[in-house]
């Protein structure tokens, strides 16, 4: 019975830090409750995508949680600031850019890229293309991409190469009293000289767009061609003293007036209304106007006074009374003084 007693005052004295410790738990447990209870719709966000805003009351905890309870799905390009695996805060404005197709030309060869990058130099990076010192980007590395995605890479190189380069010769004319006035000989033949010449040659994408001469080296001296001018304007031609303006060296064919030698409309005079006969020539008024009193060596004393569709540059036709006499001429090389 005594034994009893002493249990039962033990037991006394044990309830209160019992209650204590009951009562100590049943608080915590209601506190954490509230803190789960509280955390659940606690955030107020902002998803702002390519084709839609939506304003979430959310109890998620990430960036990522909130897109795909506002069902945004993000591809392997696409940009998501902040990024899917930050926290949520409250107020938070999500920004997701949806990735488009670039094209990147890099020295010629294009490359079409999927990118959600705003600035070219961002998208470059994203491709892995590095730019040399003297390479250009259109538009520039600062710029933004451009609405067609469009970029192109300009690579720049640099080539001395050496090219053999011809120098022309000079013409030395010298006067010859014992040649005709108008005709000219060559006493000397020029020949062409030659230089060895370097240029810095800029290229972009293998085209050769300028270059600059770094060097000229002269291999051999062009040497000049003579000529010899005649000035003689004065020929013996039997018993006349012949003076003349000029000299042509010319082929002279014979034709009389007849059909065989003018065709079936001939009626026998000449182009300027003179008749035909010997004494006139056919020429080609460029090279002797007509008019011009001549001198053609075998023929005579003659006047320009006809053309002809055949008569071009230093050719002439000298006209006879009778096809026998054309046919006894026929064709000759002759000089033709034109006559003062």
């Amino acid at each position: 019975m005594q034994r009893w007693a002493q249990v039962a005052k033990m037991r006394i004295h044990e309830k209160p830090w019992r209650l204590f410790l009951i009562a100590l738990f049943c608080f915590s447990f209601l506190a954490a409750s509230c803190v789960l209870i509280a955390g659940k719709g606690s955030y107020t966000v902002t998803v702002t995508a390519w084709d839609r805003v939506v304003r979430l009351d959310t109890s998620a905890r990430t960036v990522g949680d909130a897109l795909e309870e506002a069902n945004v799905v993000l591809g392997p390009n696409d940009y998501c600031s902040p990024g899917p695996e930050a926290p949520l805060t409250q107020g938070l404005d999500i920004k997701v850019i949806r990735a488009s197709l670039a094209f990147v030309s890099d020295g010629g060869k294009v490359s079409a890229i999927e990118t959600a990058k705003n600035t070219v130099g961002d998208l470059l990076s994203q491709a892995g293309i590095s730019l040399g010192a003297d390479d250009a980007v259109i538009p520039s590395r600062e710029q933004p991409v451009p609405d067609d995605g469009r970029v192109r890479v300009v690579r720049v190189t640099y080539a001395d190469i050496v090219e053999e380069e011809e120098i022309p010769y000079t013409i030395e004319r010298r006067n010859d009293s014992s040649l005709e006035a108008g005709l000219v000989r060559v006493l000397r033949n020029g020949t062409e000289g030659l230089a060895k010449v370097t240029f810095n040659v800029r290229y972009e994408d293998g085209v050769e767009v300028s270059r600059q001469q770094v060097s000229r080296d002269l291999v051999k001296d062009p040497s000049p061609q003579v000529l010899l001018v005649g000035t003689l304007q004065e020929v013996t031609r039997g018993s006349d003293n012949i003076r003349f303006e000029r000299a042509i060296e010319a082929v002279a064919t014979a034709y009389c007036p007849c059909t065989k030698c003018c065709g079936p409309y001939a009626n026998g005079y000449t182009h300027t209304g003179i008749l035909a006969e010997r004494g006139v020539i056919a020429v080609d008024p460029r090279v002797i106007p007509l008019g011009s009193r001549v001198y053609v060596d075998g023929y005579g004393f003659a006047v320009a006074a006809d053309t002809g569709s055949a008569i071009k540059g230093n050719r002439v036709d000298v006209c006879f009374s009778t096809h026998e006499e054309a046919l006894r001429w026929g064709r000759k090389q002759v000089k033709v003084y034109v006559i003062e």
